[in-house]
């Protein structure tokens, strides 16, 4: 099996179906650039396809993860640097969240609750070394920081910014806010 044609349909996939869940192996074979036959030959059924993008995004993810926080002893800076690299991937990462459907397969639920995990144990210890406000629930950081990666991925594939540039604002915003001081707000517990 050509690996440069599965790539080519997984890339694709991950924009379309982000763009429409429901779209048929023929919009997605079309934005491929390959024939409906081709798709069938090489990923198969759509049930095939949604697995194979989701567990793309979970690889691609963990190898973002691992390269980024090796030399990294502080749990704070392995956060920003996550953060940051996973700009790139924002794409299949923002698949996975807005196809829950494919959480159905056990082994991708399984993938997804490991990450998830690990990003919770990393949140907890930057609480722990006081770079992150106790208070805050691990729910909304993570919560926060997917809708920071599709801030920082939609707005670098408008071609309003740069990708590397993108990946510095999302850690900014996330870490540091866009204001210099919040007035006017007080959060129990705060």
């Amino acid at each position: 099996m050509n690996n440069t044609t599965k790539d080519k349909l997984l890339e694709a996939a991950v924009r379309v179906l982000n763009m429409q869940p429901r779209a048929s192996l023929a919009d997605i074979a079309e934005a491929a650039g390959v024939k409906r036959v081709t798709l069938h030959r090489v990923i198969g059924t759509r049930e095939e396809l949604l697995r194979d993008v989701a567990f793309r995004a979970l690889e691609q993810m963990d190898e973002a993860c691992y390269t980024a926080v090796k030399g990294k002893r502080k749990a704070f800076e392995q956060l920003k640097a996550i953060v940051g690299a996973l700009v790139p991937y924002a794409d299949s990462c923002h698949f996975l969240w807005k196809n829950p459907d494919v959480w159905d397969d056990p082994e991708i639920a399984r993938e997804i609750k490991r990450h998830d995990q690990e990003l919770c144990d990393l949140i907890d210890r930057a609480k722990a070394e006081g770079d992150i406000l106790s208070f805050i629930p691990n729910s909304w950081i993570i919560a926060s920081l997917d809708a920071v990666l599709y801030a920082a991925a939609s707005t670098a594939k408008a071609g309003n910014i740069a990708t590397n540039d993108a990946s510095a604002l999302a850690i900014q915003t996330l870490f540091g806010g866009i204001t210099k001081k919040v007035k006017g707000t007080a959060l129990a517990g705060a």
